[in-house]
């Protein structure tokens, strides 16, 4: 495996081309506060056709959730990274797909309490891919196509799958991480300020992490013939940064947490865990906010007080197979800026003769 380390910045420069066609993250809609607020109030129950070896190992267990883009045959791509950490086992990412009859396209929700067929499952060497991030590729040159980050927690590594419509076209970069006070990669989160694609890589347990940024124009490789195909040694490192100790069960933010900005402006991590037994999927489903900077002086930082800026709860997950926060788990922003969180469960559960993860989306208010 080839690892990259990005230290130079090459390509062009983001003033010479238009990228108004890159992924831009929405805003949030409301503030912070509101939307956690009603984060709970509408959520729809969907199901994962998962298989024998995702049901109750101990250690192995599911770790996170991620959903593509809509593809332009009205599909979507679901992902979920999975833990094996047995010897000579590896880790695997699952990808279903979200069928048109079960996606709202006009509210950008998940519509349909069905099943999501399983179309692959990728091995890894890494046994404990943690959190994963998605991120589209530009509409003009790549509509069809986007990029899942997938952080490797004990390899340090964020690796860098390419997917299109028709599946999995395979890992096209890695970058290590072998300095900048990180010990693990437990949470990669990406997205774009002004004209910069951000690349956080958080480490929960150590409360800490390290930022990297690359231009829009060099990142996706404007006015060659390569448009719309990632170019990760676009991205150099820019500063490290730590963050609150204790955020929830004596981690730091992550697992399950996003990067995303509010209507008023104001970034924040949102992360979600369960609260009653900690890493267990068992508990009330707990999401809170923390403020996140970037700095007049051009870096990236985040508060490190351990109250949160909002908070709220959702739901209570009674089992490791029921709908909680240390499972299949993760958040995005729809179109029209309303916060989504996906809680999912740890481990497969067998129903009839087939083994189903059973996952649920809750949204934030339109209004």
């Amino acid at each position: 495996m080839k690892h990259i380390i990005p230290t130079v910045i090459l390509g062009l420069s983001s003033s010479v081309y238009a990228t108004s066609d890159a992924y831009q993250q929405p805003r949030l809609n409301l503030s912070m506060v509101q939307v956690l607020s009603s984060l709970a109030n509408s959520c729809q129950a969907f199901v994962a056709d998962t298989e024998v070896d995702h049901s109750f190992e101990i250690s192995d267990h599911h770790q996170s959730f991620a959903l593509s883009h809509q593809w332009s045959n009205g599909t979507h791509t679901a992902f979920i990274s999975h833990s094996e950490t047995g010897s000579d086992d590896e880790g695997q990412i699952l990808a279903f797909q979200v069928t048109e009859s079960m996606f709202d396209p006009n509210q950008d929700l998940i519509s349909g309490h069905e099943t999501m067929p399983l179309e692959d499952k990728i091995y890894i060497s890494e046994q404990h891919p943690s959190g994963i991030a998605w991120l589209p590729a530009p509409t003009n040159s790549a509509k069809d196509q986007g990029y899942l980050l997938v952080a490797s927690q004990y390899e340090k590594t964020v690796r860098f799958r390419k997917f299109t419509i028709d599946g999995d076209k395979g890992q096209v970069a890695t970058l290590t991480q072998t300095d900048h006070k990180i010990e693990e990669i437990t949470d990669v989160w990406i997205n774009r300020h002004e004209d910069d694609y951000w690349l956080i890589l958080h480490d929960m347990d150590n409360a800490q992490g390290a930022a990297y940024k690359a231009s829009v124009a060099d990142l996706f490789q404007y006015g060659t013939d390569n448009e719309g195909e990632i170019n990760i040694r676009a991205f150099s490192y820019v500063n490290s940064y730590t963050s609150p100790s204790n955020t929830g069960c004596n981690k730091s933010l992550g697992q399950n947490a996003q990067l995303v900005e509010d209507s008023t402006g104001n970034w924040y991590i949102v992360h979600a865990y369960t609260d009653t037994t900690c890493g267990a999927n068992m508990g009330t489903n707990q999401v809170k906010a923390y403020p996140a900077y970037f700095n007049d002086d051009g870096t990236f930082s985040v508060a490190t007080s351990p109250t949160p800026a909002a908070s709220t709860s959702v739901g209570y997950s009674i089992s490791v197979t029921d709908e909680g926060a240390d499972g299949a788990t993760g958040f995005r922003v729809t179109n029209d800026g309303r916060l989504v969180v996906y809680l999912g469960g740890q481990y497969a559960s067998l129903d009839g003769f087939d083994y189903k993860t059973y996952l649920k989306e809750c949204r934030s208010s339109k209004y």
